[in-house]
């Protein structure tokens, strides 16, 4: 791994470097829009801070582990950036977007909705819902192959709905839900680089609004389902929405965190997992190795610290794939990003996706095993999360979830692709597999075993 830092004090004041070419506006636009993610690995690879470009004001890449952690960790000299302010079009102003002083004091009201004394209720419904849907993926086995995509998301809302609002998955229609999310995902992306006026009423915007309206509805009827409920009755429960109802949130700020919590708690993971399994499935030696961890463990158990290649995996996935590939902050002021001056109004955007490429050997090469033995990765090099005070406030219960869930599908199902398509990524505001993900699911054990299987072995 490279743990090079550009800091030394003949340095100080210096400007950032530039491409070869510096990128006009049509052209960045164009690479921000056709290939963002091998573009940004390629500048990355070369540069540890670089001008991208100009558009109103300049943008800036940022790849050098310390100089990220600087960037995240002064709220006060870098706030949000442009690519916030237009996901506020899609989540309002929840925890995602919100900076200052209104971040600071909602983060300390819905920071208890993730506390991690909560850690072993939420895991009983994760467990609960998983199981469910792998008993129905057993007795569908024998119809072809599934889109593995499709599932993890289906299984996400579920949870999310249960586990995040403790509602009911039933009443609500799980499909249009996850098109709306994905139409409003692909539009908040490409309103960050278009040149088309937002003031257009054209196709693409209608279908956003549309798609923003079922979300909405979505919302409103889980708060209104929630809403005059006993104050004991929430006190039970350990769902993230009686807990923002305690905190004394209502109204337009309510829906905004309860928008915010719906998208963000169930789509980031649904693609993580859905690229895990996508991988597993690719990687035969590493689903085997994964099986024999797992096999043993009691129906209906999953003890968190005690399964260490599942973690790796779930570590690794994040690596290659982590869900929100790019962020940014913007320079408040005049000031200085380690060595580099930076003006106001600076874009500086900062890639786990490229870092995660950066500094690791064989970057591509799915290796659990960076994640054993002990060895952790340089600081601040494995930022899937993001680093300092915004850390992402979900990650405990995102961990606990994938872990959960990996753990379990390796014990019910050997996983192989239904066909030779490569494993490919479409960069929305999060990652998603451009096609889906095909495979066969072979049920492995007795509990998951298909008729034919069953028969085989009694009459053995």
């Amino acid at each position: 791994m490279r743990n090079d830092c550009p800091n030394s004090p003949a340095t100080k004041n210096k400007p950032p470097s530039h491409l070869p070419t510096s990128l006009c506006p049509p052209l960045l636009l164009f690479e921000m829009l056709n290939r963002p993610l091998k573009f940004l690995v390629e500048v990355g690879s070369k540069h540890d801070l670089v001008r991208l470009g100009w558009m109103g004001s300049p943008f800036y890449l940022v790849t050098e582990p310390e100089l990220v952690r600087e960037l995240l960790s002064d709220p006060k000299r870098f706030v949000k950036g442009f690519m916030f302010k237009k996901l506020q079009m899609v989540l309002g102003k929840g925890l995602v977007t919100l900076d200052g002083k209104e971040w600071i004091d909602a983060r300390r009201r819905v920071q208890q909705a993730f506390s991690r004394g909560m850690v072993g209720q939420q895991q009983e419904i994760v467990i609960r819902q998983t199981r469910a849907m792998l008993d129905r993926l057993a007795r569908e086995a024998a119809q072809g192959p599934v889109d593995l995509d499709a599932i993890t998301t289906e299984l996400m809302l579920r949870v999310a709905l249960e586990l995040l609002f403790g509602a009911s998955p039933e009443r609500i229609d799980l499909d249009e839900a996850r098109e709306a999310v994905d139409v409003c995902n692909a539009y908040a992306r490409y309103r960050m680089w278009s040149l088309v006026p937002e003031s257009w009423n054209t196709p693409r915007k209608r279908r956003f609004q549309a798609a923003l309206r079922c979300l909405e509805s979505i919302v409103s009827q889980v708060i209104d389902q929630r809403r005059n409920e006993a104050r004991a009755e929430r006190a039970r429960r350990c769902d993230a929405l009686s807990l923002l109802f305690e905190a004394g949130f209502d109204g337009v700020e309510l829906r905004d965190h309860v928008m915010t919590m719906f998208v963000a708690g169930h789509e980031t993971t649904a693609g993580t997992v859905a690229f895990l399994l996508g991988l597993l499935a690719r990687h035969g030696d590493v689903q085997d190795q994964l099986h024999e961890e797992v096999r043993g463990l009691p129906e209906g158990e999953v003890p968190l610290g005690s399964l260490p290649l599942t973690e790796a995996v779930w570590k690794e996935t994040l690596r290659l794939y982590p869900s929100v590939p790019m962020l940014d902050r913007m320079a408040a002021a005049d000031t200085q990003l380690g060595p580099y001056a930076v003006p106001a109004g600076a874009n500086l955007i900062w890639s786990p996706y490229a870092m995660h490429r950066k500094y690791f050997a064989d970057p591509e090469k799915f290796d659990p095993g960076r994640f054993l033995g002990g060895e952790k990765p340089a600081a601040g090099c494995f930022v899937p999360f993001g680093e300092g005070p915004r850390l992402c406030i979900g990650k405990p219960l995102a961990d606990m979830e994938g872990v959960t869930i990996t753990a379990m599908f390796a014990r019910a199902f050997h996983i192989e692709p239904a066909d030779g398509a490569e494993m490919t990524v479409r960069p929305m505001i999060t990652l998603r597999p451009k096609n889906g993900f095909h495979a066969r699911l072979t049920p492995r054990e007795r509990g998951c075993a298909t008729e034919h299987e069953l028969a085989v072995a009694t009459h053995e």
